[in-house]
Formats: C-alpha cells, structure tokens, sequence
C-alpha cells in the first residue's frame, strides 16, 4: 500500500548536509511516510551517504537524475514518483526541529478540507550553527493573502501540501525562478493557506546553498508574480512598492554581516 505521505529531499553537491535532513525526517512520531531522496547529478558524496541511509530504513527510496536538471524539474520528477496522498518538502541543508510536526500538520489538512498548504515557523541559522533570526509566519488564510504578493510567507522545507491539488496546477513551474512562491500564489487560487504557529523546521542561510540564485532577479520575478496574480491577492500597488525598495535596499543588504542580515530578515518577514 502506498503511505499516506511522501516526504520530498532533493539532493544537489550536498554531502555536507543531508545526512542531518535525513535523520530530522526519519525522528517523525508520524511514521506512515515514504522518503525520496532525488540526486540531482552530485558530484560529491551525496549518492553514498544517500545509499547508505536507504539501507538502514525501508522507507527510504533513492533515485539519481542522469545529469543535472536543476531544482524545479528535480521537483516536479519526485511529484511523479510520489506516492503519498499528501507531499513533505525538506531541502538538503534543512532539518526538521518537531518531532510530531508532521502528525500535526496530516492531523490539520486531514479535518479541513478546503486548505490545500500549511507550513511552519522556522529558526535561521549560519553554516556554524549559529541562530540568526527566528520567526512566525502568518497563522490564517486571510492574513497570508494580504501579504504574499510581496513575499513568500512559507518556509519550503516547513510545507504540506496536497499532492493532487498540486499537480492539476502543473507543479513547479521550470523557467521561473522563485520555483516555490510561485506554486504558492497558484495554488491559493484553488484552496486555502495556514502556517502553523510554531518554530519547526531549521533552514540554514547559505549564499551558496542549492536554491540561491541572483537575488536582485529573483526579486524582479517577485514583480511578475505580483502582476500575474493582482485580480486573485489584495495590495498589489503595496506589493510593488515593498518590491522595488527590497531591489534598491539589496546590494546594501549583501555587504551586511552575516548576524545583522538575520535581524533583517526577521523584520522582513513582518512587513
């Protein structure tokens, strides 16, 4: 029988991480999971440790991309290969601090019907360990809605969501990059949104990490997604000002050192 979950780890040059992500995703008390690992084409260690993993537990499944497709079509093949009723994510330099975040989140979206995505609070941490910032997203449907459009209000390695409501959407979409608030803001046209009021998940901030990219063109994205979505999410004219004073305010931002960037970030996610 398939499980009820299947928990998502794509893997890119991240022997340095994944076993921490791995070991965080297999301490759930919510146990009817499965794990896959997907390797997008590492040129490090990453297949090794994966595999040795995959062999201690059953749960896990392990599966190697040819070569390198990038995070977005390494997404949307585990969507493929998922066989849980409901998708986990958890990126390779991430860990899982809850041990029932999973049961709590199943428990939530399995008594109401009509939320499609819920996620966590999250701590930030440096490559040493060192907590940054640590923040709540916003709890309800309609305080998420006010806000999205100018910016994710989801930690990706903190997200449930329904597998199906997900793929009649198309999945991650390849030539965006912002690959997740971009999902979001179409998924939320099909369902509802919650966070819960927790601080689950661990994500470090990494400059160098598998999801970074050009932050000034990821932000000029953000603008897109803004005007793609304006008739379905309020405070488009707010979104766009927040927007471009986030693209002057970043070559600043990057001179920052790394503590005083936590702080803020923890302010950004306020606004």
């Amino acid at each position: 029988m398939d499980p009820l979950v299947t928990i998502v780890l794509p893997v890119y040059n991240g022997a340095q991480w994944i076993s921490k992500a791995i070991e965080s995703a297999l301490a759930q008390s919510f146990a009817d999971f499965e794990l896959i690992i997907i390797n997008d084409a590492s040129k490090d260690a990453s297949e090794e440790i994966a595999l040795q993993w995959a062999a201690r537990d059953p749960r896990i499944r392990y599966v190697k991309n040819e070569h390198n497709m990038g995070i977005q079509k390494t997404r949307n093949i585990s969507l493929e290969l998922a066989g849980g009723e409901y998708i986990a994510e958890i990126d390779q330099d991430d860990q899982w601090l809850d041990r029932d975040k999973l049961k709590k989140q199943i428990e939530f979206l399995q008594n109401h019907k009509g939320y499609v995505l819920i996620g966590t609070g999250a701590i930030m941490v440096d490559e040493s360990g060192r907590e940054l910032a640590r923040y709540l997203m916003p709890e309800t449907d309609e305080e998420i809605r006010k806000k999205i459009l100018r910016a994710n209000r989801f930690i990706h390695s903190s997200v449930v969501y329904r597998k199906e409501a997900v793929k009649k959407i198309g999945g991650y979409t390849v030539e965006k990059m912002s690959e997740d608030h971009d999902l979001w803001l179409r998924l939320g046209r099909t369902g509802k949104f919650t966070n819960l009021q927790e601080y689950s998940t661990q994500y470090l901030f990494s400059p160098g990490g598998y999801n970074s990219q050009n932050k000034i063109l990821r932000l000029r994205q953000n603008l897109l997604f803004a005007e793609e979505h304006k008739d379905f999410y309020p405070h488009y004219y707010y979104a766009l000002i927040i927007g471009w004073t986030k693209i002057f305010f970043t070559p600043i931002f990057n001179r920052m050192p790394t503590k005083l960037k936590g702080v803020f970030l923890k302010i950004h996610k306020k606004i």
